[in-house]
């Protein structure tokens, strides 16, 4: 489908998560096959803590590539809870505040040599983009020193930099990040070299070491007491690992641009995803998306430099160009689609033998693509000055345009010349689910509104009936011949025969009525579907006031009492609007402003007027509870 979430590969199911914590350095280069721990495993985490820290002497190590560098991002506190805590869990507290998960991806440095652009997880990047905007008004923006980010850089002589996170290109998934100092000396910007099929290709990315070095021995004046610790407990080693590999495939957008290009590598396992690619010489290939035996999807260096632009120019996350349409490619549409689309069966044959175009299947209201008057049924064969031959070629030109860009759609319509549009594009961070909230919101009003005029309908048929019986009766008392009863009888007929064309209209209008009741049921199942990406994270709203809350459902809970849609309280920040109240972590958040969670505004928008002012309806043990916050009141 053409509107689902652009950034998802590599995402929250297959992110590289350790549940331990950071290496002191890096080690030497070298390949490992220690095996990998994935994301959310264990679901109860005890694990022994340890703070990052220099090595007091670092081991010896081969020179990696300069350009690249190890990411270090540890998460604690709600960040972690939000992001590990399972489904049924009943409250959030069972995680230990000084319990810490780290994970550590392959950063490339930018030429100003303290700019780092990587690949991290989508669910932590998106973690980080959430905590980066909460900030109070008067509060100054966040340094690399201030440490609330947890992001480490690692060089390969074993220096460590704080790093703050500047934002997350959602396009891509690609996050830059700026160190406290420089990492390298600034160089000049070099030209991105085209990748060519057959070139070579160096693969470069930490992995978990297979041992940790050997200690220094004690000095002799200081012997080693029998009671101290043996080794570093608690402490992940890792090598900078590299495999060479050649390019075999470069897949290129409509207009040219290399895109993705494919490697193909001796020895890299899935755990690779976030490496960076480098040619022979040195300069940029690409950052690796994902991997399996002996292939590797890298994204182009030309991509990976478009996003870390975007981002330095706004110096925060850049959403995703937003069209609020989805569409199957015309090549694999059935008959009976364009048929219901308008096109008659002659143009519908020789659209098909065609099969170039995108056939849209739906125009979610007050989109972008229904304000430039797109229609469901229409085929997009052209944007700009490139054809648009499937689906994904759709979804490329629009991620190359980017959001509030301007762009001319050639459109084919049944009983209509082809036509020109222009379509402002807007900005989304997630544009499958901001089409299915749309999609929903306008199912949800045709059902109200058929409900209406069903009811309407029966109301007038029940008028009409009742008007029938009343002449029928009077009609029994007159004479046959008397004019009255001429007149009545005519009277009598004409309401006979509205009665039963509004009895019809009634029927028809309650057969439209369940078949709009299917199609709000499966736009909220779309809608799900696309809000799952979203689920586990804090509500941002709320984070203004002091409070840390994530979504559940009563599908995917055990919590006692919970009967529909809310949210979990997680924490409340120390000092914030929500401290001062007696609201706690493990309160069910079941109603804001009066208004509930139910599955038609499961993920709805906060409206601006939450900044100041909140009340909440709280389910606590059973007993709902009621709560007002305000800003105006909370320090500063």
């Amino acid at each position: 489908m053409l509107e689902s979430p652009v950034a998802t590969r590599g995402g929250r199911g297959r992110a590289r998560l350790f549940l331990s914590i950071v290496a002191c350095a890096l080690l030497t280069c070298g390949a490992t096959d220690a095996p990998a721990q994935t994301a959310r495993t264990p679901r109860r985490p005890h694990l022994p803590v340890a703070p990052v820290r220099n090595a007091a002497t670092p081991p010896k190590m081969y020179a990696a590539a300069p350009q690249v560098i190890a990411v270090v991002h540890r998460l604690s506190g709600w960040k972690l809870r939000t992001l590990l805590t399972p489904p049924d869990a009943p409250v959030a507290s069972t995680f230990d505040e000084n319990f810490v998960r780290t994970n550590i991806v392959a950063g490339y440095i930018l030429p100003d040599g303290r700019t780092v652009v990587a690949r991290l997880p989508q669910a932590e990047a998106e973690m980080l983009n959430l905590a980066a905007a909460f900030r109070f008004p008067k509060s100054p923006a966040p340094s690399a020193t201030d440490g609330d980010s947890g992001l480490l850089l690692v060089r390969s002589d074993g220096t460590q930099f704080n790093a703050r996170f500047i934002g997350l290109d959602a396009s891509t998934g690609l996050s830059l990040l700026e160190s406290d100092k420089p990492l390298l000396a600034p160089v000049s910007e070099v030209e991105v070299v085209p990748p060519v099929v057959g070139q070579r290709v160096r693969v470069i990315a930490p992995v978990r070491a297979a041992f940790a070095p050997a200690p220094p021995p004690a000095p002799a004046a200081t012997p080693r007491p029998d009671d101290a610790p043996v080794g570093d407990e608690g402490v992940l080693y890792m090598n900078m690992s590299e495999e060479a590999g050649q390019l075999r495939e470069v897949r290129r957008s409509p207009s040219g641009k290399a895109m993705e290009v494919t490697v193909e590598v001796g020895r890299v396992s899935p755990e690779w995803a976030g490496g960076v690619a480098l040619s022979e010489t040195g300069t940029l290939v690409g950052i690796v998306e994902e991997s399996d035996a002996g292939a590797t999807r890298v994204m182009s260096a030309e991509t990976v430099r478009g996003a870390a632009r975007r981002v330095q120019e706004r110096r925060a996350s850049v959403p995703q160009p937003w069209l609020g349409a989805r569409g199957d490619a015309l090549a694999f549409a059935p008959l009976e689609q364009l048929l219901a689309g308008g096109w008659t069966r002659e143009q519908a044959r020789t659209l098909l033998t065609r099969q170039r175009g995108v056939l849209l299947t739906s125009v979610a209201p007050g989109t972008p693509a229904a304000r430039a008057g797109l229609r469901p049924g229409d085929v997009v064969s052209r944007i700009g000055r490139h054809d648009v031959r499937s689906v994904e070629d759709m979804s490329l030109m629009i991620k190359e345009l980017g959001g509030n860009t301007l762009a001319n759609f050639t459109v084919l319509r049944a009983e209509s010349a082809p036509l020109s549009l222009a379509v402002r594009l807007s900005e989304s961070p997630s544009p499958g689910l901001d089409t299915a909230r749309a999609e929903l919101r306008a199912a949800q009003w045709q059902l109200r509104t058929t409900q209406s005029a069903v009811s309407a309908t029966r109301e007038s048929a029940s008028r009409f009936e009742t008007a029938v019986r009343q002449m029928e009766v009077d009609l029994a008392r007159l004479q046959t011949g008397e004019p009255k009863a001429t007149q009545l009888r005519e009277e009598l007929s004409r309401a006979r025969a509205e009665f039963r064309l509004t009895e019809d209209r009634a029927q028809k209008l309650s057969a439209e009525y369940e078949l709009m009741r299917a199609r709000v049921a499966e736009a909220e199942g779309r809608y799900r579907a696309a809000s799952e990406a979203y689920g586990g994270l804090a509500v941002k709203p709320l984070l203004a006031f002091g409070l840390e809350a994530v979504r559940i459902s009563p599908a995917g809970t055990k919590i006692s009492g919970a009967r529909q849609n809310g949210l979990l309280v997680m924490s409340v920040r120390p000092g914030s609007a929500a401290a001062g109240t007696k609201i706690q972590a493990g309160d069910i958040i079941e109603s804001i402003n009066g208004q509930l969670f139910s599955d038609a505004n499961w993920n709805f928008n906060l409206p601006a007027d939450f900044d100041t002012e909140l009340s909440l309806g709280i389910l606590r043990d059973g007993e709902k509870l009621s709560f007002n916050l305000s800003r105006n009141n909370s320090p500063q």
